[in-house]
Order: structure tokens, then sequence, then C-alpha cells
């Protein structure tokens, strides 16, 4: 099996379909065999199977879809029986089983109808379903409500969502105030969906805009978890600055962000800067919190129940971006050992701030041409690849030393590696003239240099 004209046309959808325009085609044709065979297998046992939601409306666009979502009249259990070892199930009360493909997984999801979501996500009851029709009409967007039948190449469209995908406009499926009152998680999901490209946002039509203003308090019913992921798929989209503008003017994002005030809005443009693009999502949240304290910042991405690695590479960026490096050779060095990999981002969004209207939490005033300053003299350094070790250990400075031992030992080790950076020393004897030259015999180990940034 190697191309959709030679599936097995399994059950008719109950919703009337049209000829696939040629980005569908085109898309048709790349499906890879492994998704061939689950639609062909649900075919032979007469049921009807749609590639359905996001990955339809991205081969519209003309953008890659990372997942391809399956619906059918199949139900669940019987999905595990065809499937047998293939079938993982997860998430059969609300029938969807992950079937294994050759290095990738598809989700296939049974038909269904729905009562009451009084939790504000989930439905209270789903009951397996036969209706493309019914299923279409449940889902959120109009360009998020559209199905292929693969093997007869038709287009199910029946709210219009390539009209809108071409028109750019986010547009519920029927009544929106009851679209976002089942399921609050549609508002951060329209927002989100008015970042499509990199033009202009998508504009949302004005019964969903008014359907958010009425129940945008009911996001605090959705778990934060859920949040979270909505507002980081934003994040790392691009320029997300603009987006997050608006949901603060509509009064949305304080549902996400909970724990700050107001943001500066001139962050959001230069969360948007050209400049900037390559930022990593930690670096994006340190930019975006960057005139909260950094304990502060921590504590919002705990509410948000971030992953602790998060937590601590937004803080570590966030801390040092308080700070610019004073622009002579060994001080620019030792930032530049530190920070490793983000020397350049934070030099970069150093730049951008220094054209804002904003306050570092750290109370450094910012100007822009000593920050140009400071980011040409970096880019002038003769810089290592990667940090460099220190080029000496501790057998090798008590052998020189004689008596200094435990606590002092390790400080003394931190000081040379400091002044090796410094002077971009390569060899080990080039430290032992640094060594006769060091007081390390008086005074506190605790006011000794070490390397690190401020």
């Amino acid at each position: 099996m190697s191309a959709p004209g030679r599936l097995m046309q399994g059950l008719e959808a109950d919703v009337v379909g049209g000829p696939c325009p040629p980005p569908l085609v085109r898309w048709l044709a790349t499906l890879p065999d492994d998704l061939l065979n689950v639609l062909q297998v649900l075919a032979e046992d007469g049921h009807g199977a749609w590639l359905v939601g996001g990955c339809v409306r991205d081969a519209w666009l003309g953008t890659p879809s990372t997942d391809i979502d399956v619906c059918t009249t199949c139900t669940p259990d019987r999905m595990l029986t065809l499937f047998g070892e293939r079938a993982i199930p997860t998430g059969v009360d609300f029938g969807t089983v992950t079937i294994k493909g050759d290095g990738r997984h598809y989700e296939a999801t049974t038909l269904r109808t729905e009562s009451l979501y009084r939790d504000g996500r989930r439905p209270d009851r789903v009951v397996w379903g036969t209706s493309l029709r019914e299923d279409l009409s449940r889902r959120d967007f109009t360009f998020n409500s559209m199905a292929v039948d693969v093997a007869r190449q038709l287009l199910y469209d029946p709210y219009n969502g390539t009209g809108d995908l071409h028109d750019r406009i986010v547009r519920a499926v029927g009544d929106a105030s009851l679209r976002c009152e089942e399921d609050a998680l549609r508002i951060l999901r329209a927002y989100r969906f008015t970042r499509r490209d990199d033009g202009p946002l998508w504009r949302m039509e004005p019964a969903l805009v008014s359907a958010i203003a009425q129940h945008c308090t009911r996001l605090n019913m959705i778990a934060v978890e859920r949040r979270w992921m909505e507002f980081s798929k934003m994040l790392t989209g691009q320029r997300p600055g603009e987006l997050l503008a608006a949901m603060q003017d509509d009064g949305v994002l304080r549902f996400v962000v909970d724990r700050l005030n107001v943001l500066n809005p001139a962050l959001f443009s230069a969360l948007d800067h050209p400049s900037l693009r390559k930022l990593s999502l930690s670096q994006r949240l340190a930019l975006l919190l960057i005139e909260h304290p950094t304990k502060d910042v921590m504590l919002q991405l705990k509410s948000l129940r971030t992953s602790n690695d998060l937590q601590r590479r937004t803080a570590s960026f966030h801390e040092h971006l308080g700070h610019l490096p004073e622009t002579h050779p060994s001080a620019l060095r030792v930032f530049n050992h530190v920070l490793g990999v983000e020397a350049e981002e934070h030099l970069c969004t150093l730049c951008v701030l220094s054209e804002c209207d904003v306050h570092l939490h750290t109370g450094l005033h910012l100007s822009h041409d000593l920050a140009m300053a400071t980011m040409g003299k970096w880019e002038g350094l003769d810089r290592p690849p990667q940090p460099a070790e220190c080029l000496v250990d501790g057998h090798w400075i008590m052998a020189r030393t004689g008596t200094v031992e435990g606590m002092r030992l390790g400080r003394l080790k931190q000081w040379l590696h400091r002044i090796q950076v410094e002077e971009n020393l390569v060899r080990p004897e080039q430290l032992e003239a640094v060594l006769s030259r060091l007081p390390f015999e008086h005074g506190s180990p605790d006011d000794w240099p070490t390397l690190s940034f401020p």
C-alpha cells in the first residue's frame, strides 16, 4: 500500500464533502504507509475513518504538522482488539487509543456525543457515536472542524473553515459563548491561533471576542498544567509579544501570569524584536518578567508547575540579565566563560532592552551606547569555543604550596581558574608565575575571587 487511492473505502460520512483542494491532494500523496495501514485496517473492519483537525488545517496552510489525528466509528475496545500490541489505551474513557506506527504514533478517537462540561474542561459523560457531522459540531474553531476521507479524497468542511483560513479569522464552531463555557481552555487556544504566521495577528470573530470577555474567569477552573501548556506554545511561537499584549489588553493574561502585576507593554515589543527570535523558552520568560525580582519569577513558575529544569534555567538567565559586564577583556572573558552559549543572547537582549522604557529588577540603568559598545567588544574578543577547565588540580597546587588544603585549597583553585580565564592562559606553567604572586597564605578564603558573573 503506497498511495491513498489504493485504500479500501470505509463507511461513508453523514456530511456532504467535496473534492480535496490541491494543497490537500499534495499532502495526501505524502502520507506514510503506516498511517495508511491504520486506515485500511479500520475500513476492512467496516468502519469509517477520517483524518481530522489540526493536521488538515496545517496541510491547507502548507505548513508541516507534527501530529496526525484520526476519528473513527470504531469503538476503543474494538480498536484495542484490532491493533493488538500496537494499541495503547491512552484515553479510552474519552475514546482515544494511540496506535504505534513505524517510529511514530497516531491518536485514533471514536466519534462521540457529549453532555455538559461542568468542570469547564471535560464532558460529564461521553457516548460513542457514528456521526461525523455531530463530532465536528462540538469542536472548537471552524478551521479545526475539517476532516478528510483519504480513500475517497474528500474534504468535509461544514463550517467553512477553509474560508476562515483564507480570511485569517478565528471563529468558533456554532455558539461561541457555549464553546467557551463548556471548555474554557478554548479561550487560550483562540489567542494562540491568532498567531499563525509572521504577518499581522489573525482577527477573532466578534461573537468569539464577546464570549471570551464573558467567560474568561472560567479559566480558573482549568488545571494550571493545561494553562501552562497553551502559554508555553504561545511563547515558543514566532513573535509572541503582540499576542501577549492582546491578551493583557483583554484581561486574559492575568489568568496565566497570575502572581505578578500587569506586565510592561514595552517588554512585549522587546520580545518580538528581530534580533531576539532565537531566544529559548527560558530566555523569553526571563525577558518577559525582567522587571520582577528573581524570587518572584520563581514563585510564578512554581505556581504554573513548570519543570525544575525550566525554573533553574529561567532563574539563571533572569538573574544574569540584570547585569552588564565591564568592557575590558578580562571581565568579558569571565562573563563569556560563565554564561557560555547564552552570552550572545544575554548581550543581544540587553541591547534591545536599552532602547525600551523598562526597569530591570537589579536597578541597572541601561545606556544604549554602553550596551552596544559592550556587545562590540565581546564580538571582537578572542574567545575559546567552549569554557576551559582549570589547567591544574588540587595535587598540583599542594605540591607547590605544601600547606594549603581543605577549603583554602578549593578556593585557591577557583582563584587560579579565574585568573587563567581573565588572562587567557593555556599552559599549566603559566599558573606557576600567577601562584607565586598571590597572597594565599593570608586572609580569609571567603574574600578570594571566584570564577563568577557578576
